[in-house]
């Protein structure tokens, strides 16, 4: 009996053992299986905090460009809404004769400074008694009449050079030069 016991004692304390060491590996598997979890959270997180980031620099980046479309839309808007009010006010131009005379002396001013020699002056039906008189004391000639709201056409005697000095052209210059310096913005 003491024998059964000793071997029972025996068997119970190898039991506690297995016992013992199937616990410290349980806790050893429980405690890798947690730190692999807080890894794969700390993974998840930084991966999950990067998309967000990306997708916060993707939304800021639609919002700045939708926000600098709309500027430029209402500068544009706003530019022709300028040259429209520029066309009335220049197909107005000739209802304030002094102001007319001055601005077609300058016309033919800037034509005298970039055509050499004398000048053939082409401008409107209307116009052609005023620009006869602009012309009096010049050796510049007055050529056929034009088709324009205003302002004045000059060549030189041989035709081949040309200042062309008319509202609508001159209108239509500051609204390429307009067109270019926009589109140097939406390129910037």
């Amino acid at each position: 009996m003491e024998l059964l016991k000793q071997i029972e004692s025996e068997g119970e304390r190898h039991v506690q053992e297995i016992l013992a060491q199937a616990e410290r590996q349980a806790q050893e598997l429980l405690a890798q299986a947690e730190r692999e979890i807080q890894q794969e959270r700390e993974r998840a997180l930084k991966e999950l905090e990067a998309q967000l980031e990306h997708e916060r620099r993707a939304a800021l980046s639609r919002a700045r460009a939708q926000a600098r479309a709309e500027f430029l839309s209402a500068k544009s808007a706003a530019a022709e809404e300028l040259f429209r009010t520029l066309a009335q006010e220049m197909a107005q131009l000739r209802s304030s004769p002094e102001r007319y005379k001055r601005f077609l002396e300058r016309c033919l001013r800037e034509a005298e400074q970039a055509l050499p020699g004398t000048l053939i002056v082409h401008a409107a039906p209307e116009d052609q008694r005023l620009i006869q008189e602009l012309l009096q004391n010049s050796r510049h000639k007055l050529g056929d009449p034009i088709a324009t709201v205003g302002g004045l056409v000059a060549t030189n005697e041989q035709g081949d050079l040309v200042v062309d000095n008319r509202l609508e052209t001159r209108l239509e210059n500051l609204r390429a030069r307009f067109r270019a310096e926009l589109g140097r913005a939406l390129a910037e």
